[in-house]
């Protein structure tokens, strides 16, 4: 595929029809193709998605990151995220270069842990199958790959994966709020009354104790600080979880259209959450708070929700996407569960 490959940006993509190719990338050994960055700035994706930080997130990796860039002709139609895994120690970080003798490719935005797959806007359902179909082959060439894990797919993507030899299972859902509301006052009548009370009674309770904020910037190393404690409290028996690198962070820090909504005290940053825009709707990824040992209060992440959707109004935004995780708390917040699934198999 040529570095100059132009973006789908139509309603409906139009195919040329030659059959589509895919460009692998190990951001570790070499270079990104400037298509990538221009799909991300082109079709709105969050910073989560552009080189920079996924080369950054790459040198922490603990198996082979691959960046793939799918086109029809010229035009780039999909990118795709994802490790091979293989045989290995996972207590260490991938060597540049490193490849396992065999394994399995999977697909996932690491380390947001998010769907590693987005397709132009308008391409449609038989496109999407053949986007899928030409990264497949490019990973069979490339890698000795005995099959294949998709996650994190929402049920509209589901037939470019799945096939005779696929597994599909229902997991954990994503998070979706419909911001139907004019003002946050709207908003918080329309929860239910123990709920609303709850809430207006933390807020109460952190008035005098914190400052909070929507900023554009955070402090790095106190941001990555707390973002990684809230990784290894919430870390699985036996996973070895990287930590979110500080020039990870970096990348966000810079992005125009990453926001933060902090929680301060006389001692510096107290929580963070990250919200992306994407000029239709906010999309939160990472939350990071001091420990209790450390001077940490209770009740922070329930608290700050109120305020994201408060923004989330203001920017007139249609949707907020709270993400996985934690479903029955984000049901009581108004949000409606969108179905992610697991497609696994050769």
């Amino acid at each position: 595929m040529r570095g100059d490959a132009g973006v789908s940006r139509g309603v409906a993509v139009e195919r040329s029809g030659e059959i589509m190719r895919a460009e692998l990338v190990d951001p570790l050994t070499e270079a990104v193709p400037p298509a990538w960055d221009r799909f991300v700035a082109e079709q709105r994706l969050p910073v989560l998605w552009g080189s920079g930080p996924l080369t950054a997130a790459a040198w922490s990796a603990q198996s082979t990151p691959v960046l793939a860039v799918v086109s029809d002709g010229d035009t780039v139609v999909a990118l795709l995220h994802g490790r091979f895994h293989g045989p290995r120690d996972f207590r260490r970080f991938v060597r540049p270069g490193e490849i396992p003798p065999l394994g399995v490719f999977e697909c996932r935005l690491a380390p947001a842990s998010l769907a590693g797959h987005r397709f132009a806007a308008g391409l449609d359902q038989a496109g999407r199958r053949a986007a899928v179909g030409a990264f497949e082959r490019a990973v069979r060439a490339r890698y000795r790959a005995l099959g294949f894990c998709y996650r994190h797919v929402e049920t509209a993507d589901l037939p470019a994966m799945t096939g005779r030899t696929r597994r599909v299972v229902r997991v954990s859902p994503d998070s979706l709020l419909a911001t139907e509301w004019s003002t946050v006052d709207e908003y918080v009548r329309s929860l239910s009354g123990k709920w609303r009370s709850q809430l207006r009674k933390i807020h109460s309770g952190l008035a005098t104790r914190v400052r909070r904020a929507i900023t554009d910037t955070v402090p790095i190393a106190d941001a990555a600080r707390l973002v990684n404690q809230v990784r290894s409290r919430h870390q699985r028996p036996g996973l070895v979880l990287p930590p979110i690198s500080e020039q990870y962070l970096t990348h966000l820090n810079a992005d125009p259209h990453t926001r933060f909504a902090t929680y301060s005290d006389a001692a510096g940053l107290l929580a963070l959450s990250t919200l992306h825009d994407d000029g239709t709707g906010l999309m939160m990824s990472y939350w990071g708070n001091r420990d209790r040992t450390e001077g940490g209060l209770a009740n922070l992440y329930f608290d700050h929700y109120v305020d994201v959707v408060a923004h989330t109004i203001d920017l007139g935004r249609a949707t907020l996407r709270p993400g996985k995780g934690m479903t029955r708390i984000k049901e009581r917040f108004g949000a409606r569960l969108v179905p992610n699934h697991l497609v696994v198999g050769r």
